[in-house]
């Protein structure tokens, strides 16, 4: 139950890079950059308020190299914190469909327990859920931007997975 949770979040994190992708970068052809398909390599749960995941994630991506040094974010149910997220540094081959290994933390906000997350992973939740979100990274030896995003409706980010 906890692991299918966090498989969700880990999901999401997933998404929200390609959204990120595509704001932090001077080129129109990054907003091509797609994810294919990615897996849980492996989860490890921390207790009941945390989780460690690495992910393996095709990633289609037309345009320069992508080195992203920062990326973290916290998501909001009706304006309440349910968790946060980071990602180690990583980087996405320019003009090529690679794998990429991304290592990832998630966690819950204090007074908030993995049951409490049932109803979003049945989606019944999701449409009051919302991210904030911050990226640092770069395209080609171009310099680093930082990007920051809020209040991102989580339910136009899931609507595909």
């Amino acid at each position: 139950m906890v692991k299918s949770i966090t498989g969700r979040l880990v999901a999401l994190t997933a998404v929200f890079l390609l959204i990120c992708s595509t704001g932090c970068a001077n080129l129109k052809d990054i907003r091509n950059v797609s994810f294919q398909s990615f897996k849980i390599k492996s989860l490890a749960i921390n207790g009941f308020d945390s989780a460690d995941a690495v992910l393996e994630v095709i990633v289609d991506n037309p345009a320069k190299d992508i080195d992203v040094s920062v990326l973290e974010g916290t998501a909001y149910k009706s304006g309440k914190p349910i968790g946060s997220f980071s990602f180690a540094p990583f980087a996405i081959e320019g003009r090529t469909t690679d794998t990429v290994t991304v290592s990832c933390t998630a966690r819950l906000a204090s007074g908030l327990s993995p049951l409490g997350l049932m109803s979003l992973a049945s989606g019944k939740g999701i449409s009051e859920c919302t991210v904030d979100l911050t990226l640092r990274g770069r395209t080609g030896k171009s310099p680093q931007k930082r990007l920051h995003m809020k209040d991102i409706p989580l339910k136009h980010i899931v609507k595909d997975f």
